[in-house]
């Protein structure tokens, strides 16, 4: 191989570590979600990991290369690493369900989530990724120069190593993860790891290189419309691992639950009224559709401040017993002090709720899903059909679940996405428009038909009936057509449909 081709081999394989090291950071996150969340102690882990394994790699690289320096010396860990990483995704789900089962004795959910992300990070993704960075320090001594050169051919090392690493952090969470989705995504990393590291074991002469620029445009923020007013005073502030929290009260003493930059309210408490005006009124009616043999077992997954639970404490009290699922401690600790969440009838559970579904043996006559991040993104572990297969199977036989989605219409393609994923798992799916003119839609779901209908027959209390009269006048069956989208652990752009849905919205609005 002449010396210029020589060289620019080189720096390609320094742009393909760059650009599959960062890729390979951002798809660990999406391949551990389903398992253990994204919260901050999932990326803590593996930005720790990365960091760690490329600190060993720079400084083995560098002695490797001492020893060794000769371009198969170099190729081979690339391409052990290449078909490391294409093994990850397909042995993930039974370590990842290993090590949660080992380490669920823990009870917090904090612990679980800390301890059990970290292993299944160290055991996948450290020996790939100390290999590949061995690369940089092993390139450098191999580049035929001058040593009064050696400072300009590092510069352009790192620069090229870095280009990569750009667009190994834009290219996954931009357009290959939504569009193909995530074990696809790692594939075609780990290959480009194998086909360069083979194309230099092949020792093949000449070479023409295609350099693809890829335009990367990132969304334009968008803001939430039904941002909450600014003149409240704010009589909590503080930040938990998960997000930055505020609790705010209004001239008539109503309490407001806000997370992160205010663009939504997570609840909403007032010690004299017990019915929100929110969409969380529609789910107490739903009781009255079950049959009426023993106390309803009812199970929260997002508690928060505990307003949902409030309620239906208030109207069934003894009839029924309510799980709330919080996986934030801080969130809990601040709703027991403002927000009366310790209310009896209800155990509280410090875990997060995906899991907590699959390792109960509790089985609850109905569940309803209300968890947000970041305001109007459903965290979207929550959306798949492998959800809700746990989902399933943690209800009772007639037990419905009943899940908050926030769309600007009934085509919404969020909305569409979701409840067809949800058909496709339950017989029988129905979607609610709540809230008047509001972005709030219920869905729920069961085993058997729900009829809505024998509202009319059934004695309530009055406030309640106001909201069953409306859920009988706007629901509408979910028809499950397998042509249409279906959410899965593999291919859920539940962010991207969001991004998409609000911009839209605004577009129109403009």
């Amino acid at each position: 191989m002449k010396e210029k081709c020589y060289n620019r081999f080189l720096l390609l394989i320094s742009f393909t570590s760059g650009l599959s090291i960062m890729a390979m950071e951002i798809t660990a996150s999406r391949i551990l979600a389903p398992y253990f969340g994204t919260s901050l102690f999932v990326w803590t882990n593996i930005i720790g990991v990365v960091l760690i394994a490329l600190s060993l790699g720079y400084y083995l690289g560098g002695k490797y290369a001492d020893r060794h320096p000769k371009l198969k010396y170099l190729l081979a860990p690339i391409l052990l690493s290449g078909l490391i990483f294409l093994i990850i995704p397909w042995i993930v789900k039974p370590l990842a369900v290993f090590v949660t089962i080992a380490t669920v004795k823990l009870q917090t959910a904090s612990l679980v989530i800390f301890i059990g992300s970290f292993a299944v990070t160290l055991i996948l993704f450290a020996f790939p990724l100390m290999l590949l960075g061995m690369v940089s320090p092993f390139v450098i001594r191999l580049f035929e120069t001058q040593k009064s050169h050696l400072g300009s051919v590092a510069g352009s090392i790192f620069a090229f190593s870095t280009v990569g690493s750009i667009l190994g952090t834009f290219l996954p969470s931009l357009w290959l993860i939504p569009t193909i989705g995530t074990r696809m995504t790692m594939t075609i990393f780990a290959i480009a790891l194998i086909l360069v590291s083979g194309w230099g074991l092949m020792s093949k002469k000449k070479v023409h290189l295609a350099l693809l620029i890829i335009l990367l445009v990132i969304p334009v923020a968008t803001i939430n419309a039904t941002s909450i007013k600014l003149d409240e005073d704010v009589i909590f502030e503080g930040e938990s691992a998960y997000q930055y929290i505020q609790v705010t009260e209004s001239d008539n003493g109503t309490r407001f639950l806000v997370f992160n930059e205010g663009g939504g309210l997570q609840s909403v408490y007032h010690p004299d009224i017990y019915l929100s005006g929110k969409y969380y009124d529609y789910y107490p009616p739903l009781l009255y559709l079950l049959d009426d043999e023993g106390q309803e077992q009812v199970a929260i997954i997002g508690l928060a401040g505990g307003t949902l639970s409030r309620e239906l404490n208030y109207f069934f009290g003894d009839e029924i017993h309510v799980d709330g699922i919080e996986i934030d401690k801080t969130v809990i600790e601040i709703a027991t002090e403002y927000f009366e969440l310790e209310q009896p009838n209800m155990t509280i559970h410090n875990q997060d709720g995906h899991m907590f579904l699959k390792y109960t043996d509790n089985k609850y006559d109905l569940i309803v899903i209300d968890a947000y991040q970041n305001q109007l993104y459903i965290p979207w572990t929550m959306t798949t059909q492998e959800f809700w297969e746990t989902v399933k199977d943690s209800l009772n036989e007639g037990g419905i679940v009943g899940i908050n989605i926030n769309a600007t219409t009934l085509d919404a393609e969020l909305l569409q996405a979701i409840s067809n994923t949800m058909a496709s798992v339950f017989p029988h799916t129905y979607v609610t428009k709540v809230g008047g003119a509001g972005w709030n839609y219920m869905v729920t779901a069961s085993d058997s038909p729900i009829d809505f209908d024998s509202f009319s027959e059934k004695e309530m209390n009055d406030e309640l009936a106001v909201f069953a009269r409306k859920i009988m006048r706007d629901t509408v069956e979910q028809i499950f057509d397998p042509q249409k989208t279906i959410l899965t652990d593999d291919r859920a752009p539940v962010e991207l449909m969001t991004d998409k849905m609000i911009f839209d919205y605004i577009v129109k609005e403009l």
